[in-house]
């Protein structure tokens, strides 16, 4: 890598392409399924932040990523590439994660990360409600990638579809599926009918709708099944049906934010310039993740592409527009997000105001929401 920034080899990597195109492997699924069910820290006793300064000048950090080191990250990776890490004066490890790997808010407690880069918002929240102290800096995904697959024939695309529904999911999500009706006050009459981590159970007639990653299974339907959205499939996010939730959430320990701000605010504008460049120009980070990233990963690149294609959108919003990348809305979040999360079962949500540190955003994008 150019600079100073190493990753660290990636502890789990996906089968290979031939068994995955279109879509993640099985265990990405049940890796997330673990996640939405929620963790408790263990060794949350470890102190402090970890930054610390190497031999020369620059300031070492490590980020622990919640999957293996694909195209999921491809800011970060345009970011080490293009040297901005390196002229922050960082030399930042990332650690691809995987099922084998411990969930990145754990490394976070157990002092094996500085930063971490956690998929699902509601588990943080409810490990921080349970009394560790850590703190959101900003997000990654604006709108979550979570959504619902469906045939064009009987398409799902609006809560209006909802009611009656055959929804192929895995074990463990249906309390996530009746916050999605109850949320639009409907009554969750949907027939849950359990299935693999492929989409083909909805194209064999075995449910109305496949609970998905928008950014991936639909893929399986294209170069599959040569299905194309709005002309043989649709797909619609849980935001979209009125249950909005940030995605991959970046967390610190507080003392890291307050020990070592000006390691963190170097990070996060880096990083944002990563993500910015990598929405200008989603085709930028495909060839540095086949090349390096994700080079013993066994991954597609048309894959890879098009799945850069579906998920770069989903960085940006409004608010990303109006304030710079990454952002999260304290606001939104207690009067939008809040309630949905509640109503899947989410417990011991702290007090958004005391858990988001929009400061360190603040100071990133002080000269306007373009770096």
């Amino acid at each position: 890598m150019k600079g100073a920034t190493v990753m660290e080899q990636p502890r789990f990597t996906d089968p290979p392409a031939a068994t995955t195109r279109g879509r993640r492997s099985p265990s990405r699924r049940r890796f997330l399924k673990a996640v939405a069910a929620g963790s408790l820290v263990a060794g949350a006793a470890a102190c402090g932040g970890g930054a610390a300064a190497g031999s020369g000048s620059k300031t070492r950090l490590r980020v622990a990523l919640g999957w293996v080191t694909n195209i999921e990250f491809a800011g970060f990776w345009l970011a080490v590439e293009r040297g901005y890490y390196r002229d922050e004066g960082l030399d930042v490890t990332f650690k691809g994660g995987g099922t084998n790997a411990p969930l990145p808010h754990v490394q976070l407690a157990s002092g094996a990360a500085d930063l971490a880069v956690d998929p699902n918002m509601r588990q943080v929240l409810e490990v921080i409600g349970r009394g560790n102290d850590l703190v959101l800096l900003g997000a990654q995904f604006q709108t979550d990638p979570n959504g619902l697959l469906s045939l064009s024939k009987r398409p799902l695309t609006g809560p209006r579809d909802l009611p009656g529904r055959r929804i192929l999911s895995q074990q463990g999500t249906q309390p996530v599926l009746e916050g999605l009706y109850r949320a639009n006050h409907l009554r969750p009459d949907f027939r849950f009918v359990p299935t693999g981590f492929d989409p083909g159970a909805l194209m064999q007639g075995k449910g109305d709708a496949y609970n998905c990653f928008v950014t991936n299974q639909p893929i399986t339907l294209e170069t599959r099944f040569g299905l194309r959205r709005g002309s043989g499939y649709e797909v619609v996010t849980y935001g979209a049906l009125g249950c909005p939730a940030y995605a991959s959430v970046i967390s610190c320990k507080r003392a890291m934010a307050a020990q070592h701000r000006d390691a963190v605010v170097k990070f996060m504008r880096a990083s944002a310039r990563g993500w910015q460049d990598n929405l200008a120009d989603p085709g930028a980070a495909v060839e540095v993740v086949m090349d390096k990233y994700g080079l013993d990963l066994g991954l597609d690149r048309r894959q890879q592409t098009r799945q850069n294609e579906l998920q770069t959108p989903l960085t940006a919003s409004a608010l990303t527009r109006a304030k710079g990348m990454l952002r999260m809305d304290p606001q939104v979040m207690a009067s939008t997000m809040y309630p949905w999360l509640r109503l899947t079962g989410a417990a011991n949500l702290p007090d958004v105001r005391k858990v988001v540190d929009t400061s360190v955003l603040d100071e990133v994008f002080k000269n306007g929401a373009r770096l």
